[in-house]
């Protein structure tokens, strides 16, 4: 596609949404199961 793809107008996320998937993936790396709706926020 080239480099003018990769720019941060198309590739863009939320900081909290990448914590929120950081925690519910060490919770299952720690449980072997994902939590549940309630163990990180919703944004």
């Amino acid at each position: 596609m080239g480099e003018e793809w990769l720019t941060n107008q198309w590739f863009r996320f939320g900081a909290s949404s990448l914590l929120n998937d950081l925690l519910m993936q060490r919770q299952k790396l720690s449980t072997g199961r994902y939590s549940g709706p309630d163990y990180v926020t919703v944004d």
